[in-house]
């Protein structure tokens, strides 16, 4: 089903959600400032352990079609997340806490998607394989 460098570009992929975990944090502790940081950072870094852990085997861990929703799951997770951050910002405009400003903030998020790339070519990949 899958061959190595099909698994490992998406374990490359994923830390680029992690990446963008870091900034979806920043972007909430601004508007969460009372927070812990793991309290924060636990529900963002769930696209990239889910990428993580499912491409971190040589062999996917199971078939086709559960390997394509966990990457469905993983691109809907970050992207809902984000334009919630974004949402919230916009209405609430809260003042810059700590030494994160929002801007990078931003950047790292929008950067790490650029990984949605790797996840729908593999789930195109994937799609067509399983139609076979």
């Amino acid at each position: 089903m899958a061959n190595m460098s099909f698994m490992g570009k998406l374990h490359i992929a994923s830390w680029g959600l992690l990446l963008g975990a870091m900034g979806q944090a920043g972007l909430y502790m601004n508007l969460l400032p009372q927070r812990p940081t793991w309290a924060i950072m636990a529900p963002l870094a769930l696209p990239w352990l889910t990428v993580y852990t499912i491409s971190f085997c040589k062999v996917a861990p199971f078939g086709p079609r559960p390997f394509r929703n966990c990457l469905l799951f993983a691109m809907c997770w970050y992207a809902v997340l984000t334009i919630i951050a974004e949402i919230l910002l916009f209405i609430f405009h809260p003042a810059p806490q700590g030494h994160f400003p929002v801007f990078v903030a931003r950047i790292l998020t929008y950067v790490a998607a650029l990984s949605f790339i790797v996840l729908i070519r593999s789930y195109v990949f994937l799609l067509r394989s399983d139609s076979i």
